[in-house]
């Protein structure tokens, strides 16, 4: 009879400790849902070095300046991903911008400027948007400006010679 007890005792033990294991997963389910996820909220952007160069690019025709997105989060960092981010110029033609195949992330853009460019009044403004779509179906834009200047040509040395 002892040993009935004993056994209904154990089955008993084993069902609460499942029914107990079971109610912590859901509470921690809960709790991730109900926290915040982080998303990127904005950020800024810098020129750097491109390709095999050390030094910044001029931003004029027949260059290809490359730039950096910085992204701010809203909570914690989280990697970001290229298929979720996309970069525009408000003048695709004078001074068009892309994504750089090889960053994963997507945080880097390059702007092939064609040699044929004519900014506009020798130079011009352009406003650079880079955009990324958050986990949750949000975007976030990081917009800043860039000066196209136009070729310029400086005089560093030469020749002269008397012609009459």
């Amino acid at each position: 009879m002892h040993d009935i007890i004993a056994n209904e005792i154990v089955q008993y033990l084993r069902r609460a400790e499942r029914q107990r294991k079971e109610q912590i997963t859901l509470l921690r389910a809960i709790l991730h849902a109900l926290q915040p996820a982080s998303r990127v909220i904005g950020g800024s952007f810098t020129q750097v070095p491109g390709g095999t160069t050390v030094s910044l690019v001029p931003i004029q025709p027949g260059q290809s300046p490359v730039f950096q997105v910085t992204p701010t989060f809203s909570g914690a960092a989280f990697t970001i991903e290229a298929a979720n981010a996309a970069v525009t110029s408000s003048d695709s033609t004078n001074f068009p911008v892309n994504l750089v195949p090889t960053d994963p992330t997507g945080l880097t853009f390059e702007a092939p400027i064609p040699a044929s460019a004519a900014p506009t009044g020798g130079d011009e403004t352009i406003t650079v948007t880079w955009t990324y779509t958050n986990p949750d179906g949000t975007v976030a834009t990081v917009t800043g400006t860039v000066t196209e200047e136009g070729i310029v040509d400086d005089v560093t040395g030469g020749t002269f010679a008397q012609i009459a």
